[in-house]
């Protein structure tokens, strides 16, 4: 979780006054009007996007062992379903969430660890569209605190603040000071929600290598550890678009090692349990995958 040289930026596009317009037709109109916009978009990002492109291409190449007609498909696919992601994101925190619908799986899990005394850790990845958490968990039991890496402009950070409030959530940016760790571990001990991304190392040295869709991969395993370390909870959670303007969210709780007390174990059973959830996950949606830079090496 160090806030060291990232792969991706993930930036979100269209300065102030482009995000400005979105949010004020989004919060009037259903989003999936504005779908079909993205169909003369998509085609300037795969000519002018090549780093993006040959990453998304190589996946579907390499991971998937399509052909590579099949493969630039699939990466048209990609980024069009991705561009739909970010519409609905920002339909979201335009206030206008009531138009989508998920189903949950195993929310049994979720209402379980709500009804308790204990913190617990949701951890996802950048697959579907993990922000819809707040659709799913409409609660006052607990505060879900979100960890972002920040890269956004102030404006759409200050707007995600005051939107996700609205839902209970609290968000925890990662600083150069290490700060994070004291809120997170804070708000596990008050027996708050941690929610965080753990498919991205964003520079850490602290990592897990695992073989992952036919290829060596690298994870970050801090907050497995910091979940050990702490005796907490960690559940999986990812949300993935189907059609139209509904999504299905796929919940698995992560078993700890019985009677063993080294943390470093710990994190790494648990770890290869969530590495194999995703692996699922991303076969199940392959075209859903949001990583736009060499994963593998």
């Amino acid at each position: 979780m160090q806030p060291q040289k990232k792969e991706w930026e993930g930036t979100t596009q269209g300065g102030r006054y482009g995000q400005g317009f979105l949010y004020w037709i989004l919060a009037v109109v259903k989003v999936s009007f504005l779908y079909p916009i993205l169909f003369g978009v998509i085609p300037f990002y795969l000519i002018f996007g090549r780093k993006n492109y040959k990453a998304i291409f190589s996946y579907f190449r390499r991971q998937h062992h399509l052909s590579r007609w099949k493969a630039f498909w699939s990466t048209y696919r990609n980024h069009l379903i991705f561009g739909k992601v970010v519409l609905d994101k920002f339909a979201l925190l335009a206030g206008n969430h009531q138009q989508f619908s998920v189903d949950v799986e195993n929310n049994d899990y979720f209402n379980a660890l709500a009804e308790s005394n204990k913190g617990f850790f949701i951890v996802s990845a950048h697959v579907g569209n993990f922000e819809l958490i707040v659709h799913c968990f409409q609660q006052n039991k607990k505060k879900i605190n979100g960890i972002i890496f920040g890269g956004e402009s102030e404006n759409l950070q200050k707007r995600r603040v005051k939107i996700l409030q609205n839902f209970n959530v609290n968000l925890i940016p990662v600083s150069t000071d290490m700060s994070h760790l004291f809120a997170i571990k804070k708000a596990i001990e008050e027996g708050e929600i941690v929610s965080i991304p753990c498919d991205r190392l964003w520079g850490s040295t602290k990592k897990y290598t695992a073989n992952f869709l036919n290829g060596e991969a690298h994870f970050p395993i801090g907050t497995f550890r910091f979940a050990a370390q702490l005796e907490a909870p960690v559940l999986t959670m990812f949300v993935m678009k189907e059609k139209g303007l509904h999504y299905r969210a796929y919940l698995k709780s992560l078993e700890p090692l019985q009677n063993e007390k080294s943390s470093q174990k710990q994190a790494e059973h648990l770890a290869k349990q969530y590495i194999a959830l995703l692996e699922n996950i991303v076969r199940k949606y392959p075209e859903q995958w949001f990583n736009y830079y060499d994963f593998w090496k």
